[in-house]
């Protein structure tokens, strides 16, 4: 399998997005505007507790396209008039606006400040101070469909510098609650969650872009669910070198220079399950997303019969067997189904279930049974057993047909009764014969 088709990653986003009940969704005329609403969160610990105090603001993120010579773009002169805050990403050689898919229609986006311990960090092309470190934020721009989720840092710029002087003097004093950034470091990952069934290949996309060239550290932990984090590869930027620390994980070296950071996992098996985190250093910046693994694995349903043949009065235990199914949620129930058509089949009362085993593999399995006592009025009826699990879209069904037949002793007595009715008769047809004989008058 050509596990290179993952790589598509770089798209361009359309449309323009608006706020809706503190939600960036996209719009129609984002290519135009290219402006995302956003939340700016600023957080505040709370004298004397360990509470933590979130405030929320609605503000603009403006993204311009690398080099883009579309005359349209909009100028820095056309900005909103308000007062709402802005944070305006200048050109640079990392084009965010690639790493957000074309067909996005609703997007969140939420705006953070990154604190670096009041430790400056060197970036090439990025002015420094030597009294006062750069100010650093991270932006998060994540489909509400959950395709995917952006993470880019950036710094901010200082009024004297050459791009900042690209915005008129008067509308960078006029707001102070605007910000003039350049976006140097990104990472992106697929979907936050993931399903597999057991044994089948998984494929965890993580991407990353850097402005300039530069050794790069990859890890990849997990965490599984009630348990310790553990490293499961690693990639050494300056060796280029990969840690292999699990036998079934891989990651793609000769892809990593292009910015492909994903994992393989092969044969996935319960155990594999949790959260995946993958972390990305670049000088001092830490990019980390988290990808959850689920192992889903539907249930096989068998029954201990296709068709039933019984005879009246007999008793036959009908069983459902749910078996190598993952997580433990399956749910079971035996239908009664109606012999008209348009009618609600009906539930089985009495039924019994077996305690859950677990297999080899970590699935589980176990029995729904119930015993049915043959009737006539049971002949042609279709008994059904209904299994419900997460891994299925619909419940799984499996019927059986039973066929009754009348009782081979019943027939014998009632032809005996018959022939005791019939003697009966005949002994009393004798009897009023004799009676009639002995009452006619003598002729003498």
């Amino acid at each position: 399998m050509n596990f290179r088709i993952y790589m598509a990653f770089w798209f361009l986003c359309t449309g323009t997005l608006k706020h809706h009940n503190e939600v960036a969704t996209a719009g129609p005329t984002f290519s135009q505007s290219r402006q995302l609403p956003c939340l700016f969160v600023t957080t505040e610990t709370i004298p004397l507790s360990s509470e933590i105090k979130y405030t929320r603001q609605n503000a603009w993120l403006l993204l311009r396209e690398t080099e883009s010579k579309d005359p349209e773009r909009p100028q820095p002169e056309n900005l909103p008039a308000d007062d709402t805050m802005m944070f305006i990403v200048r050109e640079s050689s990392l084009d965010i606006l690639q790493h957000v898919g074309r067909d996005t229609d609703k997007l969140e986006c939420q705006i953070s400040r990154y604190f670096t311990d009041n430790t400056q960090i060197l970036w090439p092309g990025i002015q420094t101070h030597v009294d006062k470190p750069n100010s650093w934020f991270t932006g998060t721009i994540k489909h509400q469909a959950d395709k995917f989720t952006v993470t880019v840092f950036l710094v901010q710029l200082s009024a004297s510098n050459e791009a900042a002087k690209q915005i008129p003097n008067a509308a960078f004093h006029s707001h102070p609650e605007r910000f003039f950034l350049s976006g140097v470091f990104l990472v992106r990952t697929g979907p936050s969650l993931i399903q597999s069934g057991l044994n089948k290949d998984v494929l965890l996309h993580c991407a990353f872009a850097v402005d300039h060239h530069t050794a790069v550290t990859i890890k990849w932990i997990l965490q599984p669910k009630g348990g310790q984090k553990k490293l499961i590869l690693a990639y050494n930027g300056s060796t280029k070198q990969v840690e292999h620390n699990a036998n079934r994980a891989e990651m793609f070296p000769a892809e990593i220079s292009k910015g492909n950071a994903s994992l393989l996992l092969r044969a996935v098996e319960i155990r594999d399950a949790g959260s995946y985190y993958c972390s990305v250093f670049v000088s001092s910046l830490l990019g980390t997303q988290a990808i959850q693994l689920e192992i889903v694995e539907k249930p096989t349903v068998t029954l201990n019969a296709d068709v039933l043949s019984l005879v009246e009065g007999d008793e036959h235990k009908l069983v459902c067997d749910i078996s190598h199914f993952y997580p433990l949620d399956a749910e079971a129930q035996w239908l009664q189904e109606p012999n008209k058509s348009g009618m609600l089949p009906h539930v089985v009362n009495h039924v019994l279930f077996s305690s859950h085993r677990q297999n080899r593999d970590g699935t589980y399995s176990f029995s729904s049974y119930f015993l049915l006592k043959a009737s006539l009025g049971d002949d042609g009826r279709r008994y059904t057993c209904r299994v419900e699990h997460q891994s299925l879209k619909h419940p799984i069904r499996k019927s059986l047909t039973v066929h009754v037949t009348e009782s081979t002793s019943a027939t014998w007595l009632l032809l005996l009764l018959l022939v005791v009715l019939a003697g009966c008769l005949v002994g009393l047809l004798y009897y009023l014969h004799q009676a009639r004989s002995s009452a006619k008058p003598k002729p003498y």
